[in-house]
């Protein structure tokens, strides 16, 4: 007999770390909601392994509309980007995948508007705190606070199954966006991460709520990606501006060798632009970079 929908949540609880009811507040959250579509579809998990799992095995059973949430308290195998793993304990973090299907040929701009939405959602949220935050962008899609991470995103495109059933039917094109913000962690607590990342309590001093944290991302990131499809470029000179890569040397790796050099620019469809020291410039789509000191 196949596990009903309570059952399994009872399930989830139990593998929980803590004894309270989940603290994530659904109707604060939709309360602070202002867009047509992202979050207007909210899916639930106590516990689980990935999100951007879930997404997926959700599209592999039923279409999942655009900008749909799939948010969990925690998750046993988050990961980022190259495979890394990603700290998520319970309760006090966003650990959410964002379902989008972007029209032909669209898609690009998810890389550059989901960082910002994170930026101006976190700074958002700090001065309704009575706080002054600035995020910064480290390329492709970090979120930095005081040359701290914030957030990271991971993007992957698939295809949703065909059943020759007409329109929603599946063969669309979907991204899936992964995305992981340490609102309330106590970074200190986990050593292997402490010297890099931090949280917006940490920069804050004091404790945020994630509830219209993630509404405020959703209702930017609707505004911006509707502008970029638009054909507006100031979504994409806004995450521009705040890159704290360009003018910096960096290491570009993810390709088939490592970049060394400056970097001096960004393409329109997001690559960055690496001058070598020999003045030879060099595009680079994907990977990640590091910063010199």
């Amino acid at each position: 007999m196949s596990e009903t929908y309570f059952e399994r949540f009872r399930r989830q609880m139990d593998r929980m770390q803590f004894e309270t009811l989940p603290l994530f507040n659904k109707p604060r959250f939709s309360w602070k909601l202002k867009t047509d579509y992202v979050g207007r579809r909210f899916v639930y998990r106590p516990s689980t392994e990935s999100t951007m799992d879930d997404a997926r095995r959700m599209l592999e059973r039923f279409r999942l509309g655009s900008g749909a949430v799939v948010l969990a308290e925690t998750q046993t195998a988050g990961r980022g980007r190259a495979g890394r793993s990603w700290v998520s304990p319970p309760d006090v973090n966003l650990y959410f995948t964002l379902v989008i299907y972007p029209p032909p040929d669209s898609a690009r701009p998810l890389a550059y508007v989901t960082p910002l939405a994170i930026a101006l959602a976190a700074e958002e949220t700090a001065a309704a705190a009575g706080r002054t935050l600035r995020a910064d962008l480290k390329w492709p899609n970090d979120v930095l606070v005081g040359g701290k991470k914030l957030a990271g995103v991971l993007i992957e495109a698939l295809e949703t199954p065909s059943t020759g059933s007409g329109r929603g039917g599946g063969g669309e094109a979907v991204a899936l966006i992964g995305i992981g913000i340490n609102v309330n962690l106590d970074v200190a607590a986990y050593p292997e991460i402490a010297d890099i990342a931090t949280s917006l309590k940490e920069a804050l001093g004091v404790e945020v709520a994630r509830e219209e944290l993630l509404a405020a991302f959703c209702n930017h990131f609707e505004a911006l990606y509707e502008q970029a499809l638009a054909g507006k470029r100031a979504p994409f000179q806004a995450w521009r501006d705040r890159l704290v890569t360009l003018g910096r040397e960096v290491v570009a790796t993810g390709a088939r060798e490592a970049v060394r050099g400056v970097a001096v620019d960004v393409d329109e469809d997001g690559a960055l632009v690496i001058e070598r020291a020999d003045g030879r410039r060099v595009r680079v789509e994907a990977g990640d970079v590091t910063l010199s000191a």
